[in-house]
């Protein structure tokens, strides 16, 4: 998501991102995981994730903050079908995980050009973090048969992706700040 420029948004980018790193570790460690275990971990990180980017909202008056509360609430949304709706949900997991990692992808597009209107030259790190995320989840999403038998593989794949992207913003938004 696009998040603020603060200290706080720079620690739960990273907060989020060890998370996501964490829970792709834990997929490439035990492959064995039913689609519905990968479910329950799914959930759990998103809606994590989701609180963070919700909490990062709170008390921060920057023009972006629209967003960052959207795409919180998104997550804990999407977190909480997950949890709530396990063998549905595990059916149709190529397909959520697919989507949840477009989203995640684009706005990491967006972020990167907020960032080079700032005038952070390395904006285009983590634009091209988001497209090699949006293509993963267009993958994800094109061969969800493929994806169903290799889920663990492209999940933990995002993951650590995903938590890399995140802790790069971070990173970029610490940069700003000094």
């Amino acid at each position: 998501a696009i998040m603020l420029l603060s200290t706080k948004s720079s620690i739960w980018l990273t907060v989020t991102g060890v998370i996501f790193i964490i829970a792709g570790i834990a997929v490439l460690a035990y492959p064995g995981l039913t689609l519905e275990s990968l479910a329950v971990l799914l959930g759990i990180s998103i809606l994590i994730t989701g609180i963070a980017q919700t909490a990062a909202f709170i008390g921060n008056t920057q023009e972006e903050r629209g967003w960052v509360l959207f795409a919180g609430i998104a997550d804990v949304i999407i977190g909480l079908f997950l949890l709530l709706n396990i063998t549905p949900t595990a059916l149709a997991l190529p397909f959520i995980i697919g989507f949840w990692a477009m989203f995640t992808s684009l706005s990491k597009v967006a972020a990167a050009f907020s960032l080079k209107k700032r005038g952070f030259t390395n904006w285009g790190v983590l634009l091209a973090a988001g497209i090699i995320g949006f293509v993963i989840a267009c993958l994800i999403i094109y061969y969800p048969v493929f994806g169903a038998l290799f889920i663990t593989a492209y999940v933990s794949v995002f993951l650590l992706f995903a938590g890399a992207m995140s802790i790069s913003e971070a990173v970029f938004i610490k940069k700003i700040l000094k």
